[in-house]
Formats: structure tokens, C-alpha cells, sequence
């Protein structure tokens, strides 16, 4: 592979756990109580995407402006403060960095929440991109939209480009689209690892040690 594109939540950054507790917990400070499975059906979809959804399942009053910022809000705190990196995360940059292959990140995120992040996080600078599907006005689960628009500033053929993902729904479009796609394990994303296998060119349980990931990528 010539470049590498990275989901953010859930891949670099261990916040999944956070993302399934908010929109509940925003329907809780309304005083409304959530489904059990509120998660499965948020989290595939953009913030704003969520809040229609909370909107209209919930019968919800509020405006969707209102609602999107209400859980972001909650989420606010963990980017700026302390959501860390996955295990392996920056080693795995700064390999792929030293080799000269060009990476960047598409995600369901809102732009100012994932730069919040990354800044802290000291990484923002290994990326030539940062793709978000809000701004592209796209949803990883309608399509690949938001993989060809980083593939398009990385420069480099969606047939010469990784993906890699914790979501299965995720994996499954990019590679249907063309790229390559590494799935890994996410355990605070509660996602069923057999689809994720299924949906993914290749799996990995984790980006430890730097090595086994650059195998898998073809990379040297």
C-alpha cells in the first residue's frame, strides 16, 4: 500500500465507550429513558444523523442543531481532556511516517472534536487530511464518499490505499469500494468481530507490535 487512510474513534482513539453512553445520556437529561440498543443505531450514522434519529424516534421537541450540540457537548470533555490513543497508535504513525507513506482520517466526528484530540494528542501532524462526513454532508453507512475524498488529497489510487476500521458496516463500503481495508479490534465499540473479519481484507487484534501491521499493509 502507498498511503493510508484511518478511521478516528474506535481506531486511533479508544472513545467508543464514551459514544455509546451519549446520546443516552442526552436523552436522560431531558428526562427521557433510551432503548436498549439506542447505540447500535446511532453510532453508525453522523452526529447530525443521530440527532434526527433521536428526533424522531424519541418524539423530541428540541431542534436538531440542539440536539447535535447537546451530544457533542457531552462528548467535548473526552476530547479535549482525556480520550487516549489506542495501544500502538502513535509507534504505528510514526512508522508509516519514516517510510514515506501519506495518511489521513476520515470520520463520523465533527471536525472540532477530532482536531481537539489530535492536537492534544500530539498527532495531528502525521496527517495530510482530515475528511469529515458532516462536512461532506455523507454517512459511512450510505456509501464511500468520505474514503474517496481523503484518497483524492492523499493523491495515491483507491486501489493502492488502505483503510482501516473497527466498524464492520464501515469496512465493508470502503473495501466494496475498492480499498484495501484492515479491520481491527475494538472492544469499547461492542462490535461482533466475525462480521468485522468478514467485511475486512484483513484483521488485526490490535496495531502491537508495529511490525505484524506494516506486514499486513504490504509495507516494508
Amino acid at each position: 500500500m502507498k498511503a493510508v487512510i484511518f478511521d478516528l474513534d474506535g481506531t486511533l482513539l479508544d472513545s467508543m465507550g464514551l459514544w455509546r453512553n451519549a446520546p443516552a445520556k442526552y436523552l436522560k437529561s431531558l428526562g427521557v429513558e433510551a432503548a436498549p440498543d439506542l447505540a447500535e443505531h446511532f453510532l453508525p450514522k453522523t452526529v447530525r444523523g443521530g440527532a434526527e434519529y433521536l428526533k424522531e424516534e424519541y418524539s423530541l421537541s428540541v431542534g436538531l442543531d440542539e440536539i447535535a450540540d447537546g451530544v457533542n457537548g457531552i462528548m467535548e470533555d473526552g476530547y479535549r481532556r482525556t480520550i487516549p490513543l489506542k495501544e500502538g497508535v502513535e509507534q504505528l504513525l510514526k512508522a508509516l511516517s519514516e517510510r514515506g507513506i501519506p495518511m489521513a482520517i476520515a470520520t463520523a466526528t465533527d471536525r472540532y472534536l477530532a482536531e481537539a484530540a489530535l492536537k492534544r494528542l500530539d498527532i495531528a501532524h502525521y496527517f495530510k487530511a482530515l475528511c469529515t462526513c458532516t462536512e461532506l454532508g455523507v454517512s459511512k453507512s450510505d456509501g464511500p464518499d468520505v474514503y474517496f475524498a481523503a484518497q483524492k488529497l492523499l493523491g495515491v489510487p483507491a486501489d493502492q490505499c488502505a483503510v482501516i476500521e473497527d466498524s464492520p458496516h464501515a469496512a465493508r463500503m470502503a473495501r466494496s469500494a475498492g480499498f484495501f481495508t484492515v479491520g481491527v479490534k475494538d472492544v469499547g465499540g461492542g462490535n461482533d468481530q466475525n462480521k468485522l473479519i468478514a467485511a475486512s481484507s484483513v484483521y488485526t487484534q490490535s496495531f502491537v507490535p508495529t511490525e505484524n501491521v506494516l506486514k499486513l499493509l504490504g509495507i516494508d
